[in-house]
């Protein structure tokens, strides 16, 4: 710090020589001299602790209730959408599952907003029914159980491992179910029990088995009548 632009200080001990330098230098006294390339190498300033980028995983809230300002990209932890800052959007975790678009490690189960591309994009908004206001489950939107658990038009596409979710786009998590548009003709809903059949008035229908007259006339097909006096109207008795 003592010399010019170039030079360096040359630290002696008695009578030794100066680089570069001529004539007798005074014994222990110090002196700049021309700096040596590779030799003379400035001291290295410790290597500063590396900054997270924006877009990496940053858990910045963990009380109750609303964080005290909107989530940016990849900050959490979220419990709804409100709490993202403007079209961002808060992708529920039950586990250790990767969030789209943000590197990084974070708590297992801590939720984090981040950008939906497209509202067909594979995406976590709940899991087991929870949180109840994110069901029934929009499009391409999981993790879902049954068919109950999707919004109208939506059926629960059941995954084992990385299979494909038909009209989604976007990396689905391996192994969860998510709701999409169901397919006429294949996605028929599961067929009701067939009524017992209600006999129309005219089947035949025993409703007097007693002695003498019934108590009123006899409409069409009911029976047991003796003779065509016990008939309602022009009916007549059919004796068997």
């Amino acid at each position: 710090a003592d010399c010019d632009t170039g030079l360096v200080c040359e630290q002696r001990t008695g009578d030794s020589e100066v680089p570069g330098c001529i004539g007798e230098a005074i014994s222990g006294e110090d002196y700049c001299r021309p700096a040596v390339v590779g030799e003379d190498a400035p001291t290295p300033q410790p290597t500063p602790l590396p900054t997270l980028p924006p877009t990496s995983l940053q858990v910045v809230f963990t009380g109750l209730g609303a964080p005290p300002s909107p989530l940016p990209e990849c900050h959490g932890d979220c419990d709804d959408d409100t709490q993202c800052a403007g079209d961002l959007v808060c992708f529920q975790r039950s586990g250790n599952e990767a969030v789209p678009g943000c590197p990084g490690d974070a708590p297992s189960g801590v939720d984090f907003c981040a950008i939906r591309a497209t509202a067909n994009t594979a995406w976590l908004k709940g899991d087991n029914g929870s949180p109840a206001e994110n069901f029934p489950l929009g499009l391409c939107e999981g993790d879902c159980d049954s068919n109950a658990d999707c919004d109208t038009g939506l059926v629960c596409e059941q995954r084992t491992g990385d299979s494909e979710v038909p009209g989604c786009i976007g990396e689905a998590i391996s192994g969860e179910d998510y709701c999409r548009p169901a397919v006429v003709g294949e996605d028929a809903p599961t067929p009701q029990p067939t009524p017992l059949p209600t006999l129309p008035p005219t089947s035949l229908q025993v409703v007097f088995t007693g002695l003498g007259a019934p108590p009123s006339p006899l409409p069409e097909c009911h029976g047991d009548c003796d003779d065509d006096t016990q008939c309602a109207g022009d009916l007549v008795c059919f004796q068997r």
